[in-house]
C-alpha cells in the first residue's frame, strides 16, 4: 500500500512541474520546451540529414488477376451514419450544442492553466503612405487588442508589454513577439480526461439512445403495418 502511494506522489509531483515554452518572433520564429532538465529547440528546425541514396528494387513478377466472385459481398451499415439518419437534424443540432458546451468548459480550463510569466508585443505599422497607414493601424489594433486583453484577463500574466504604433516614414510594417509560457501537464491532463468522460456520458450515450428509441419506433410501425395488413 505504501509503495502504491509512494508512486502515486511521485507521479503526482512529476505532472506538477510546469512545462516552459518559449515563443519569439524577430524575422524569423523561434520556438523552444523545456521540461525538468530537457530543453528541446524546435524552431528554428536543425539541418536535415541527407537521405541515402536507395537501392533499385528487383521489378516483382506480375500479379494474376483475381476471379471475380458471382454473389456481389453486401456492404455492411456504417454505425456512424445509421445514428445520424435515426437522430435527424434536430439530433444533429442537439450533439453539435453538447460538443460545443463540453469544448468551451473544459477548453476554457486549458487554456486558463497556462501562466504568461512575459508577454511582450511590438509592432510599428507602416506602408509608405499616410493615409493608408492610418487606415491600417486601426486595423491591427482592433485585431491585437482584444486578443491580448482576453489573454490578460483570463489568465495569469505575469509581465507584459504591449505597443501598436504608426510609423509614416517606413514602407512595411514589422514587428516583434517574446513569450514565456508554464504549462502545468497535471491540469491539462486533469481537463482532458474531464472532457473525454463528459463528452461520453453528455453527447455519446444520449446520441445512442436516441438512434435506439427511433429504431424502435420504427420497428413497431413495420411491425402494426404488417399486423394490419
Amino acid at each position: 500500500m505504501l509503495v502504491l502511494l509512494g508512486i502515486a506522489l511521485f507521479f503526482v509531483s512529476v505532472l506538477s512541474v510546469p512545462v516552459r515554452v518559449t515563443l519569439a518572433y524577430d524575422n524569423k520564429i523561434r520556438l523552444s520546451v523545456k521540461y525538468l532538465f530537457i530543453k528541446l529547440n524546435i524552431l528554428p528546425a536543425g539541418p536535415k540529414k541527407e537521405k541515402k541514396p536507395k537501392k533499385p528494387k528487383e521489378p516483382k513478377p506480375p500479379k494474376e488477376p483475381k476471379k471475380e466472385d458471382e454473389t456481389p459481398k453486401e456492404k455492411k451499415p456504417n454505425p456512424i451514419l445509421e445514428m445520424i439518419k435515426a437522430n435527424g437534424h434536430d439530433g444533429m443540432i442537439t450533439v453539435i450544442t453538447n460538443l460545443g458546451n463540453v469544448f468551451k468548459i473544459y477548453g476554457g480550463k486549458m487554456f486558463r492553466s497556462v501562466v504568461f510569466e512575459r508577454l511582450d508585443l511590438d509592432i510599428r505599422v507602416g506602408t509608405g503612405d499616410s493615409a493608408a497607414t492610418a487606415i491600417k493601424y486601426g486595423q491591427v489594433c482592433q485585431k491585437v487588442f482584444p486578443v491580448m486583453g482576453f489573454i490578460c484577463s483570463n489568465n495569469v500574466v505575469r509581465k507584459y508589454d504591449i505597443n501598436v504604433s504608426p510609423d509614416f516614414l517606413a514602407n512595411k510594417t514589422e514587428g516583434e513577439f517574446y513569450c514565456e509560457m508554464k504549462i502545468c501537464v497535471r491540469k491539462i491532463i486533469n481537463s482532458t480526461v474531464g472532457m473525454v468522460v463528459r463528452l461520453i456520458f453528455k453527447v455519446g450515450l444520449k446520441f445512442i439512445t436516441g438512434a435506439k428509441k427511433n429504431n424502435n419506433k420504427e420497428n413497431e410501425e413495420i411491425n402494426n403495418q404488417t399486423m394490419k395488413g
